[in-house]
């Protein structure tokens, strides 16, 4: 499939500057929303909505009906049965998504329309009832928020109307959320890609002040039916010889110079097109001169019947230009960078829409203007989520615009889409036999494509606590980071629901198998620890040092260090590491990740990490490494010493030796046993500044043979230190225990 493939780009400058976003306080959700229409013509059933790619799904409609009994205007839905299994059906599939009650849609624009006649009444009692009402189904009906989709305003009063709405509307809402004790609603608004539309202008000081945010539609700037030219329906920019206004730029910055802050515009995404039947098939350009619609769907009628992109009105969605491409073999598909669209022509048929390209830009586009996400027009038309997955795995950092990428980023790799189908093909249906290992994230299977390749899928459990967030940054982290000792990624595959990460295949496991079996163990001679140890210094050196960001990973660990052929060791599992700029020296965080004895205070108490928290992990496996103990167990005379104590204790006192595997000859070695185990001390210490950086470690270890130390001080979590000192209490957080026995990608 053409579009089987997506280039992940991470600039590592402007992450800095969402983590600084982040830092300060600033709201840092990023809205992934998606409409869903409820239509009986259409086959789309909520089943098929891939929620796991959403922040928010907002259903559409609730209706705007005048109630002869009380004589006043109310909200009320026609769908019951449909509307009591949405939010159960969209909240399976993803617990931590978000739902939103649309009032409004189609009716808005018939005369005498129950939301007409609200948008010109003047009492109080009309929008009371109206508010009373909406509140009342939301919570009915389990939704998170309410949104008011009216964006064809006729008057200056309806204007003024809606206003004095959102006023009334803001108060109802808390005021609710206290009495009830709930969770406050959400309100947004569906509105113009400009607030000004001819001598009217929407009520942008109400609309600041009361709104979560607002869906800004940035499409439908042309129609066939009344433009006798191929159009550009969607754009994005404007190249300067068409009419200026209809574009998304000069739309979101009249907004933003209006007053109406860019951090509450969600940006429209059409996953549409429209179709226009053209005057001559060798002018097929923008800007090529039409005859109106394209063919018209032959289930209307027997017009059209066997022609390419027949549709109703013109419009015609995104899963059926695909389809009919697929069908009729169009192969001139082509992008236009200026207009950020793509079109492609068969014969006289002609449509203009947004495939992967435009869509992937735009996002990138919402994330430099710093708006507040991308809503998605409509998550239907998108059944088999090709758009869906493209927005959604757009890096979180702002990318830049109009195809300016920064000179001298690092080079990108392409990481492979892969379907359901064929994980599940590659992995003999999910097998036991297949599995490799379990952990906290969920299995590890063993599979082989249908190119003869090996690889290892993890697949993301139902009950894991990793969210799409955690796996998102993995995704997006593994597809830049290239170095010899850093596990490749080859791919991903969030079909069905499903999220799993496709890695190169490791066939000799991780470094855990061997260090902890008393007879593995004697696979790994001292010559080969060294090598593992060496390996580990240098990918760990180019995350903190030699890629343009600190990468901090978090969660180095045995079972997250895989073993080649060669039994090289490679560095895995990025999805809790974190990225900030080069003169940044630590980070704080509430919430506290990691593998309870490898995290050093500052961080588990504190909730703070720096380069010096990995520096401490490494000092614990270090320790690991040389001795083949665990750190989940307890030892000594009375067996009451954690193994940073107990290393200590023996070193300190003259016995270090005996603290070693008893397998290891370091007689013929330059790198001896005692001095990596000094070496593990200074990292593990409890201050912070007291362990030395990587870059000190990697040059302690070439200068192993001539190399005096400092003596290192009591361990961190220390049970023998001062009365007065933090002993060894750690927090609430969610840690792994990391008593792995047999494991090739061990998850959290």
């Amino acid at each position: 499939m053409a579009f089987k493939h997506i280039a992940i780009f991470l600039l590592f400058h402007t992450i800095f500057q969402f983590q600084l976003h982040k830092s300060i306080g600033l709201d840092e959700t990023w809205i992934k929303a998606g409409y869903w229409q409820y239509d009986t013509t259409n086959p789309s059933t909520i089943q098929s909505i891939n929620s796991s790619l959403y922040t928010h799904i907002i259903y559409g409609y609730a209706e705007v009906s005048f109630n002869s009994s009380i004589d006043d205007i109310i909200v009320t839905t026609s769908n019951d049965e449909q509307l009591r299994n949405f939010n159960k059906i969209v909240k399976m599939k993803n617990p931590s998504i978000k739902t939103i009650l649309s009032i409004g849609g189609s009716d808005q624009s018939l005369y005498g329309s129950g939301l007409n006649l609200l948008m010109t009444s003047t009492y109080f009692t009309t929008r009371k009832y109206f508010i009373d009402s909406s509140i009342e189904i939301a919570r009915f009906y389990g939704f998170d928020g309410l949104d008011f989709c009216w964006i064809w305003p006729t008057s200056s009063q309806a204007m003024s109307n809606v206003a004095t709405l959102l006023d009334d509307w803001r108060v109802a809402i808390d005021l609710e959320s206290k009495k009830s004790k709930k969770t406050r609603l959400i309100l947004t608004m569906a509105s113009q890609h400009t607030p000004f539309i001819q001598d009217l202008s929407f009520p942008i000081e109400s609309m600041r002040k009361n709104l979560d945010w607002i869906h800004v539609f940035a499409f439908d700037y042309y129609h066939p039916s009344t433009t006798n030219y191929t159009s550009p329906a969607a754009a994005l920019y404007s190249d300067h010889s068409t009419n200026d206004n209809l574009n998304t730029d000069y739309g979101v910055n009249v907004w933003i110079k209006s007053g109406f802050p860019s951090e509450k515009i969600v940006l429209g995404l059409p996953f549409y097109g429209y179709v226009w039947t053209l005057v001559s098939p060798k002018n097929n350009k923008i800007g090529a001169e039409g005859t109106g619609p394209g063919p018209k769907d032959p289930m209307y009628g027997t017009e059209g019947e066997k022609e390419p992109f027949a549709s109703t009105n013109g419009l015609l969605e995104f899963n059926s230009i695909k389809r009919d491409m697929i069908k009729y073999r169009a192969k001139n598909s082509t992008y236009n960078s200026t207009y950020v669209m793509n079109y492609v022509s068969i014969g006289t048929t002609w449509v203009g829409f947004d495939d992967v390209e435009s869509i992937k830009t735009k996002v990138s586009y919402a994330k430099e203007k710093n708006l507040k996400g991308y809503v998605a027009w409509q998550v239907s038309y998108d059944y088999t989520s090709i758009l869906s997955q493209a927005a959604a795995l757009v890096p979180r950092n702002k990318i830049g615009s109009n195809n300016n990428q920064e000179k001298g980023d690092e080079e990108t790799r392409t990481l492979q889409i892969f379907t359901f189908d064929e994980m599940k093909e590659a992995t003999n249906s999910f097998s036991v036999e297949n599995e490799l290992g379990k952990g906290g994230y969920g299995p590890v299977y063993k599979g082989k494509l249908r190119n003869g390749r090996e690889i290892a899928v993890k697949r993301l459990s139902e009950t894991s606590s990793q969210g799409f967030e955690e796996f998102e940054n993995e995704v997006i982290l593994t597809a830049k980071l290239q170095h010899i000792n850093l596990v490749k990624v080859v791919g991903f595959c969030i079909e069905n629901g499903e999220k799993m990460l496709i890695y190169e295949y490791m066939p000799n496991k991780s470094l855990d198998y061997y260090i902890y079996n008393q007879v593995r163990r004697l696979i790994l001679n001292w010559e080969k620890r060294v090598q593992i140890i060496e390996g580990i210094i240098q990918g760990l050196l180019y995350l903190q040092e030699y890629s343009r960001l600190t990468i901090i990973h978090r969660d180095i660990k045995a079972s997250n260090i895989l073993l080649d052929l060669q039994m090289k060791p490679k560095i895995s599992d990025f999805g809790m590491a974190r990225i900030f700029k080069k003169d940044a020296i630590e980070a704080n965080t509430n919430k506290i990740v990691g593998t309870k004895g490898y995290i050093p205070p500052e961080y588990a108490i504190e909730g703070r990490y720096s380069t010096k928290s990995d520096v401490f992990s490494f000092g614990v496996l270090l320790l690991q490494i040389i001795s083949g103990k665990k750190n989940t167990c307890y030892y000594g005379p009375d067996d009451n010493l954690d193994l940073l104590d107990y290393a200590f204790e023996m070193f300190k006192d003259g016995e270090g030796m005996e603290f070693m595997d008893q397998s290891l000859d370091d007689t013929t070695h330059s790198c001896k046993l005692l001095k990596c185990m000094q070496i593990a001390l200074l990292c593990v210490q409890k201050n912070p500044l007291d362990r030395p950086t990587m870059l000190e470690i990697s040059s302690m270890f070439k200068n192993i043979e001539n190399l005096v130390m400092n003596t290192p001080k009591r361990p961190a979590f220390s049970t023998r230190q001062d009365e007065d000192q933090v002993g060894n209490i750690i927090p609430n957080g969610e840690f792994d225990i990391d008593n792995a026995t047999i494991t090739q990608l061990v998850a959290r």
